[in-house]
């Protein structure tokens, strides 16, 4: 879809114009557009606070960590 394709990369000005008028009349893809956009902007506050806000504690990090070297074999 060029809504999640633009957060990536500048469309050409021919595509860029046809997404707007397209979210202009279409409701559901604008809703779609909006959603993307808050979904990025709730990734990057995420990313932003670190790691400490994944809420995991270290047993639990301790845990993941012994889990995927016991599966990787290391």
């Amino acid at each position: 879809m060029l809504t999640s394709r633009a957060m990536d990369v500048r469309l050409p000005f021919a595509d860029r114009m046809a997404m707007h008028l397209h979210l202009a009349i279409c409701e559901n893809c604008a809703r779609f557009a909006r959603q993307l956009q808050e979904m990025r902007r709730l990734f990057r506050a995420d990313a932003d606070a670190g790691d400490d806000a994944t809420g995991l504690t270290d047993a639990a990090r301790q845990r993941i960590a012994t889990e995927l070297q016991d599966k990787l074999g290391h």
